[in-house]
């Protein structure tokens, strides 16, 4: 699959010669690569740029009155994780073992609702997947993204930047703030 991607107006471009998903093009900030890698507990960009052209949110689970819908769980699971109140597990074990804590289950449910596939019980090992350059762990098929385009994109300072500081950025909204009196 041949593509383009650029950066303009804060907003990276895809540009597709083949539909993916019945789209052509994609437009998305760095903030959303952010916010749908620690949502999904994705582990690389490519899976980041892939689960945004593939997934499709199941506006049935949105309740009007409450206002949740599929990403609430994961935003409350992130935060209490981020908050030291959640269950003190990690994502994966060493053994590769996807463990069954509130922020895995909440990020599997957000998922299913985008129509993405679960986090896989049998991953890489933790250790071994931050060591390897790869884009198989989470379960993500990255197939429909141009590898070579993407790293062209990233290879330009201001866009790799940009993704960086949307990844502090969304942590830090989710972290509890002081209270100044």
């Amino acid at each position: 699959m041949r593509q383009t991607m650029a950066m303009s107006d804060g907003n990276i471009i895809v540009n597709c010669d083949e539909p993916v998903n019945g789209y052509q093009q994609f437009v998305f900030s760095p903030e959303t690569i952010a916010s749908w890698t620690a949502l999904l507990g994705l582990g690389s960009t490519t899976e980041a740029v892939a689960a945004i052209m593939q997934g499709v949110e199941d506006t049935t689970r949105y309740d009007p009155s409450t206002g949740r819908g599929v990403w609430t769980e994961a935003y409350e699971a992130l935060e209490a994780a981020l908050n030291d109140s959640a269950a003190d597990m990690s994502m994966l074990a060493d053994d590769g073992t996807v463990q069954n804590d509130p922020l895995t289950v909440a990020r599997n449910d957000t998922r299913k609702g985008m129509h993405l596939p679960i986090i896989p019980q049998q991953s890489q090992s933790a250790s071994t997947y931050a060591l390897e350059d790869s884009d198989a762990g989470t379960g993500i098929d990255t197939s429909c993204v141009d590898t070579q385009a993407l790293s062209d994109l990233l290879s330009d300072k201001t866009v790799a930047n940009a993704i960086d500081n949307a990844e502090e950025s969304f942590y830090a909204s989710l972290m509890p703030q002081p209270i100044i009196r």
